[in-house]
C-alpha cells in the first residue's frame, strides 16, 4: 500500500501545470485519484483555451489574405506546375525539383507540391482556397509550437512555463515578419517545415523509444518540405544533449532518414539554375553575416518596412551617389551587427548559468539560424521568411528571461503586441495582386532588377510598352547582364514596333546559354513581323536547344500545324511525350492535332489521357463531350 501511495503521490505532482501539491495521508487513494482527474481536466481546459486563442488570433490578422490572388512565384508553382493537376502524378512529383515549367531552382520540396495537389483538387485555381490552406498550416504550426514548448518547460521545471509557452507562441503566430511565408502561397514550404519540425521536437522530448519513429517521420517530412527543415533534427539532438538524454534513439534513424532523402533528391530530375546575380566572396561573408544580424534584429523588434528582395549589399540599388550612401550605412550596420553578436554571446553565457531553459532555446535559435547566416553561400543575403522557424526559439528565450527577472507587468508588452497585430493585418494588402505587390515592394526598398523586370513584364502584357521599357532599362542599369531583362526589353520593343532595338536586345540575350533558346525563338517572331519571313528553322533550332522547355516546344509544334505540317507536328509532339508524358496540356494538344488530321478515335484517346492528368481540365472535357 505504501508503494502504491508513493506512486500516486508522484502522479499527482506530475499532472499538468497546476501548482497545487498534496500528500497522501492514510493511503487515501480515492482522494488522490479524484484530484488527479480534476487537475487533468483543468489542464486540458486551459490548453484548449490557449489553442483556440492562437487559432483565432491567426485568422484575425490574416483574414484579409483570403481576398488576395496569386503573385510572383505563385504563377509558376500553382498556375504552371503540371504535377499538381492529378493524384496520379504524386509519385512523379517526387522525381522532380520545383519550378518545372519556369526558371530552374535548387529546391527539392515534394511535400510542398503534394499540398498543392490537394488544394488544386479541392479549390481548382480559386486563390482563396490556397490562402486558406496557408492560414490553417500557420495556425497548426503555432499550436504545435505551444505544445512543444509546454513539454520542454515541464522537463526544465520552468515556473509559469504554461503562461510563457502561450505568450511566446501567440507572439510568434501574429508577428508580421512571417507574412511573407503565410500570405504568399509559394511560401508554404516554411509553414510545412516548421509544422513538422515542431511536431518532431515534441515527440523527441518523449524519452520513450516508442516516440522516436514519430519524431523521425516528422523530421523527414520537414526535410521534404524545405531543405532547412533538416535543422529541426539537429535542434532535437542538441536539446537531448543539453538534457543529458540518450540521443541514439534519434541519431541512428536520423542518419537513415538523411540517406533516404539524399537518394530521392539526387535521383530527381534537375536543371541547373542560373548563377546568383549578387555572388558574395568567401572573405566577405563574415561582414555580410554581421549586417544580416542587424537587419533581422530591426525587423524582429520593429517590423515597419517589410518587403521582399531585401539585401545588405551596398551596390545594385541605384546610381553612384546612392551606392556611396548605402555603403556608408552598411558600415554602421556591420558595426551594429558585431555588437549584437557580442551581446548574444553574453546572453548565452548568462543563461547557461542562470536559466537552463532559456539557454537551450538560445542554442536552438543559433543552430537553426546558422544555415541562413550568410556564412554559407545563399541565393540572397537576407529574406524575411527565413526567420520563420528560428525566431520561435528567440521569442521563447526572451520570454523566459523576462520572467526570470520577475517581470510582473506583462501588460506593458500589450502595445507592442497590438502593433504587431495591426502591422500583420495591414501587410495583407501588399499581396493583393501582382501589380500591388511589385509596386509596393519597389516603393518600400525592394527595387531590385528582378522586381523591376517583373513589373515591366506586367506592364508590357497589359499594353503599356513605354512604361515597360522604362522598367526594363532601370533593371538593366542595376544588373547589366540580366538575361531575362534583356528578353523582356526586346519583347516590349517588338510589341511597340521598334524592330531595330528589339533585335539588339535579342541578339545580346542569345549569348547567354540560360535564355539562348528563348532569344532565338523571339528572333523568329521578329523576322516574321519585320520582313514577313517564316523562320521555322529558328523555331526548330530553339526547340532543339531546349528540349525540356514546354513553352518553346509548344510554340514550335503549333507553328508546324499552322503551316499545314500537321503530321510533322504530331511526330514532334509524340517525341516530347516520350520523356514528358505527365503534362495534361501536351495530351490535349495532341488530341487537337489528331482532330486536324481527321483521326477522331486517336483524338478521343488523347483527350481522355489529358483528363486523367488534370482533374479540372474543363476545356478538354467539353471537347470529349462534343465527340
Amino acid at each position: 500500500m505504501h508503494g502504491t501511495a508513493l506512486r500516486g503521490k508522484k502522479l499527482c505532482e506530475a499532472v499538468g501545470p497546476s501548482r497545487e501539491r498534496f500528500a497522501l495521508r492514510g493511503g487515501n487513494i480515492s482522494s488522490c485519484a479524484a484530484r488527479v482527474l480534476r487537475d487533468i481536466m483543468r489542464s486540458l481546459k486551459k490548453r484548449a483555451v490557449i489553442i483556440l486563442l492562437i487559432v483565432a488570433a491567426v485568422f484575425a490578422v490574416y483574414a484579409q489574405a483570403l481576398k488576395n490572388g496569386f503573385v510572383w512565384d505563385d504563377t509558376a508553382l500553382v498556375l504552371r506546375d503540371p504535377f499538381i493537376r492529378s493524384w496520379r502524378l504524386i509519385a512523379e512529383g517526387f522525381r522532380h525539383f520545383l519550378f518545372t515549367d519556369a526558371t530552374a531552382s535548387n529546391f527539392y520540396r515534394p511535400l510542398q507540391r503534394l499540398t498543392y495537389t490537394w488544394d488544386y483538387a479541392w479549390f481548382g485555381l480559386a486563390p482563396w482556397g490556397w490562402h486558406l490552406s496557408n492560414i490553417l498550416l500557420h495556425a497548426a504550426a503555432a499550436v504545435m509550437l505551444f505544445l512543444f514548448l509546454e513539454k520542454l518547460f515541464a522537463q526544465f521545471a520552468v515556473a509559469r512555463g504554461f503562461e510563457i509557452a502561450a505568450v511566446a507562441s501567440l507572439v510568434w503566430a501574429i508577428h508580421p515578419l512571417h507574412t511573407s511565408a503565410v500570405i504568399y502561397v509559394a511560401g508554404r514550404a516554411d509553414l510545412l517545415a516548421a509544422l513538422f519540425g515542431f511536431a518532431g521536437l515534441y515527440f523527441a522530448l518523449d524519452r520513450s523509444w516508442k516516440a522516436a519513429p514519430g519524431a523521425v517521420l516528422c523530421f523527414f517530412a520537414a526535410l521534404l518540405s524545405k531543405e532547412s527543415g533538416a535543422m529541426a533534427l539537429v535542434v532535437a539532438l542538441i536539446l537531448l544533449f543539453i538534457k543529458r538524454a540518450n540521443p541514439w534513439r534519434l541519431l541512428a534513424p536520423g542518419i537513415v532518414m538523411v540517406a533516404v532523402y539524399c537518394a530521392l533528391r539526387f535521383t530527381a530530375e534537375h536543371e541547373p539554375p542560373p548563377p546568383p546575380s549578387e555572388p558574395v566572396a568567401a572573405q566577405a561573408r563574415p561582414l555580410i553575416a554581421a549586417r544580416a544580424v542587424a537587419e533581422y534584429a530591426g525587423l524582429l523588434i520593429a517590423p515597419v518596412n517589410l518587403h521582399m528582395e531585401r539585401t545588405v549589399l551596398p551596390f545594385g540599388r541605384g546610381d553612384f551617389a546612392t551606392t556611396v550612401r548605402a555603403a556608408r550605412f552598411r558600415e554602421y550596420q556591420t558595426l551594429l551587427g558585431v555588437l549584437l553578436i557580442i551581446a548574444l554571446v553574453i546572453w548565452l553565457r548568462w543563461t547557461k548559468r542562470n536559466d537552463h531553459a532559456a539557454f537551450a532555446c538560445l542554442v536552438a535559435f543559433v543552430t537553426a539560424y546558422l544555415p541562413i547566416s550568410n556564412l554559407l553561400p545563399l541565393n540572397a543575403t537576407v529574406a524575411e521568411h527565413w526567420l520563420y522557424f528560428p525566431s520561435a526559439f528567440l521569442f521563447t528565450a526572451a520570454g523566459l528571461c523576462l520572467m526570470h527577472r520577475r517581470f510582473s507587468k506583462p501588460l506593458l508588452l500589450a502595445p507592442w503586441v497590438l502593433f504587431l497585430c495591426v502591422r500583420t493585418y495591414t501587410r495583407n494588402c501588399d499581396w493583393s495582386d501582382s501589380r500591388t505587390f511589385f509596386e509596393r515592394t519597389i516603393a518600400n526598398g525592394g527595387n531590385s532588377a528582378r522586381m523591376l523586370m517583373n513589373l515591366g513584364g506586367l506592364e508590357s502584357a497589359q499594353g503599356h510598352q513605354r512604361i515597360a521599357i522604362g522598367h526594363f532599362q532601370n533593371a538593366l542599369q542595376l544588373a547589366p547582364d540580366q538575361p531575362f531583362a534583356l528578353i523582356g526589353l526586346g519583347a516590349a520593343y517588338l510589341r511597340e514596333g521598334d524592330f531595330a532595338h528589339a533585335r539588339e536586345q535579342f541578339e545580346k540575350a542569345a549569348q547567354n546559354p540560360f535564355v539562348r533558346a528563348e532569344a532565338i525563338q523571339d528572333l523568329a517572331v521578329l523576322e516574321f513581323k519585320e520582313n514577313g519571313k517564316d523562320r521555322v528553322d529558328l523555331l526548330a533550332q530553339a526547340a532543339q536547344s531546349a528540349p525540356k522547355n514546354w513553352a518553346i516546344q509548344k510554340r514550335y509544334i503549333g507553328h508546324l500545324d499552322e503551316r499545314g505540317e500537321t503530321a510533322r507536328a504530331i511526330a514532334e509532339l509524340q517525341r516530347v511525350l516520350q520523356t514528358q508524358w505527365w503534362r495534361a496540356e501536351s495530351w490535349s494538344m495532341l488530341g487537337d492535332l489528331w482532330m486536324h488530321a481527321g483521326m477522331r478515335d486517336s483524338a478521343f484517346r488523347a483527350y481522355e489521357h489529358a483528363l486523367e492528368l488534370d482533374v479540372h481540365d474543363d476545356a478538354t472535357r467539353r471537347k470529349v463531350a462534343a465527340l
